[in-house]
């Protein structure tokens, strides 16, 4: 069985943990991707006994985990969803579409995500994970292809044996990389900065719970954080260190960027009330004085602390 050999087909469960048979056609163009084929939690019999040695145990909530990364591109024609749009709103998502004009994905609360039947296959074994959620973090680094890291736990079913469907993933575009020209926008409060990355992690709070009557896999909150790396500027030009200071009054406004500058592959990621911690060290980029700050992605009137927009 050769180990590069893999393929992801993911599909939105119309009932909860029903199996929504996903096709070729619902392929994941992955990178990274790996699996838990049994994970969950794992409990000793610790019997008494007259000799000493190892005991067995038993897994009393089996359940798998997947990892994987997802390029971000969009569908190459405004108004049209991504090829990624139904893994996305596994992570507690909505999707907005109007007709030739843009793909929104806002927050919803994480008891309303949708959930996914995916299906893992590697040298001709099925891996079935129904019911299942995720999380979803975001990394735009100057020079890199701008990624989606993905994490789902879903319901654990015997794997079987299944030759390996031919993926179709002609839906996904190509990406293009983090430069001046390709990421035209990026204010942080008002402010124009000169970055070197961003990234956001949603931070979904992802549960198994395997109880008397029900198994589920469950999102139960989220705490949207990550980091940015940007050119400090002059004090005179702009004080970054007044809009951290939290024990003067805590600061919050809103971060846009925009990545991509050619319609059907535009992505605009937005927080409406983002704080900002400069409580590492100043750093240096080639020479350059740089300030790597640490971000909270907070809500401003409930489940939109951040957005992504596709026109």
């Amino acid at each position: 069985m050769l180990f590069k050999n893999k393929v992801l087909l993911a599909k939105t469960e119309s009932t909860y943990g029903t199996d929504s048979t996903p096709a070729a056609t619902d392929a994941v163009l992955t990178k990274n991707l790996k699996i838990v084929p049994y994970g969950g939690n794992v409990v000793s019999r610790d019997l008494d006994r007259s000799s000493a040695g190892a005991q067995t145990s038993i897994n009393t909530g089996p359940m798998v985990s997947l990892t994987f990364d997802v390029e971000i591109a969009g569908s190459g024609t405004a108004g049209t969803a991504p090829a990624w749009a139904e893994i996305l709103m596994a992570c507690a998502f909505e999707e907005t579409i109007v007709a030739v004009t843009s793909a929104a994905y806002t927050l919803v609360s994480p008891d309303l995500s949708d959930s996914l039947t995916i299906k893992y296959y590697i040298g001709g074994q099925e891996h079935k994970v129904l019911g299942a959620r995720g999380s979803v973090s975001f990394s735009l680094a100057r020079g890199a292809i701008p990624t989606m890291s993905f994490n789902f736990i879903g319901l654990y079913a015997t794997p079987t044996a299944v030759s390996n469907p031919t993926p179709v993933t002609s839906d996904y575009i190509s990406p293009v990389a983090v430069t001046n020209t390709n990421t035209p926008t990026f204010t942080v409060l008002g402010t124009a900065v000169k970055a070197e990355s961003m990234s956001v992690d949603l931070a979904n709070n992802v549960v198994h719970r395997d109880v008397i009557g029900d198994e589920s896999v469950f999102i139960t909150d989220r705490n949207a954080n990550g980091s940015m790396i940007i050119e400090a500027p002059a004090i005179g030009t702009k004080d970054w260190f007044s809009d951290v200071e939290s024990h003067a009054g805590i600061t919050t406004g809103a971060v846009q960027l925009v990545h991509g500058t050619t319609a059907g592959n535009i992505a605009t990621f937005d927080g409406p009330a983002v704080q900002l911690s400069l409580n590492g060290e100043i750093g240096e980029s080639e020479g350059i004085v740089v300030y790597d700050m640490s971000t909270s992605w907070t809500p401003s009137s409930g489940n939109d602390e951040f957005s992504i927009t596709l026109t």
